[in-house]
């Protein structure tokens, strides 16, 4: 069944299951990298979805924060995992082709969840929000949170959380799926003990992901942040931030 919905002038081209409405609030805009369903891909009871979101601020809410990496974690609500199953296989195959999609509701931003980073143990999964079902949203869809979601290169090595050798670093980057700025470069930045930073010119992308490795040799035991983002002339895409800690 095909179903579409108008909000904020935005086309959602569906081909997934559900019914939306024009007064319909979504409660996550998401790209997804992966799915990771538990405890089998026969009759999985939760999901990670590995991804970046863009998850609405308030209940009700048609205001979203800014781009987030990391997963949302999930469990299907009893009596419903049939349904839950199914979107989770429609997300399985979208994964990793950089389709922006939509989900949940934000009536009910509970169950939304969080966006889980730093490479940590999932524990404690929310309740699949079935919400309005699973939608597919249009290339050429002009909303704020979509454009920044193609628009956010995400942080891939080292990635947030992650514990890393000192010495020398190269900072690894996936690249925008923002067909508008298919050619835009990446500025690259990276910050140490004291304050100390380094940022690179501008890089040219390479096929995928954009790497750059700086001058700064990494000490042992201290935590550094770094930062990238996407610019194509006088154009700049939103900042993408991952934290970790070297080995000591």
């Amino acid at each position: 069944m095909k179903r579409c919905i108008g909000l904020a002038g935005l086309l959602l081209v569906c081909g997934l299951c559900g019914e939306v409405r024009a007064s319909d609030t979504i409660g996550c805009y998401a790209i997804i990298d992966k799915v990771v369903l538990e405890p089998n891909e026969d009759s999985p009871t939760k999901i990670q979805i590995w991804g970046t979101f863009a998850l609405a601020k308030e209940p009700g809410s048609r205001t979203y924060g800014a781009p987030a990496y990391g997963c949302l974690y999930f469990a299907a609500e009893k009596g419903k995992e049939d349904v839950s199953r199914k979107e989770w296989a429609d997300m399985k195959k979208l994964a990793g082709k950089g389709q922006v999609i939509a989900f949940g509701s934000s009536y009910e931003l509970k169950n939304m969840g969080r966006v889980r980073t730093g490479g940590g143990l999932l524990e404690k999964p929310e309740t699949y929000p079935l919400g309005f079902g699973l939608s597919k949203i249009g290339d050429d869809a002009d909303f704020g949170p979509l454009k920044d979601l193609r628009a956010f290169p995400v942080p891939a090595d080292p990635g947030d959380g992650v514990l890393t050798p000192k010495g020398k670093v190269t900072l690894v980057a996936h690249n925008i799926f923002d067909k508008k700025h298919a050619k835009a470069s990446y500025v690259f930045e990276i910050e140490g003990p004291d304050g100390v930073k380094e940022t690179s010119k501008e890089v040219e992308a390479g096929d995928k992901e954009t790497k750059w490795t700086p001058k700064m040799e990494l000490k042992g035991g201290e935590k550094y942040t770094w930062r990238v983002h996407a610019v194509d002339g006088t154009w700049k895409g939103p900042t993408a931030v991952a934290k970790f800690e070297t080995k000591k």
